[in-house]
C-alpha cells in the first residue's frame, strides 16, 4: 500500500515522500536522498496520509537504509 508521508526530523526538517510498503511493524519510504542524511536509530515524527483524507500521526525510528530508501519501525 502506498500513501503520502510527511516526516519531521529534528535536524533536517520536513521531508515529504511516499511509502513503498506498510506493515504492522513499520513502513519503507522511497527516498534515495534521505539515506545520506539519516542514520540507524534516528527518529521522526510522521504523518501518514491514507485514502479518504485520513491522517495518522506516529513516531518512527530508522531501522534500515538501502539505496532506494529507508525502513522505519513504529516507535
Amino acid at each position: 500500500m502506498k500513501c503520502a508521508v510527511r516526516l519531521k526530523h529534528r535536524e533536517i526538517g520536513d521531508v515529504i515522500t511516499e511509502t513503498r510498503d506498510i506493515s504492522e511493524s513499520g513502513v519503507f519510504v522511497s527516498c534515495r536522498e534521505l539515506v545520506h542524511f539519516v542514520a540507524i536509530g534516528d527518529e521522526f515524527e510522521a504523518k501518514l496520509y491514507t485514502e479518504c483524507d485520513r491522517v495518522s500521526e506516529t513516531h518512527l525510528k530508522v531501522v534500515r537504509l538501502t539505496d532506494d530508501g529507508v525502513g522505519l519501525a513504529f516507535a
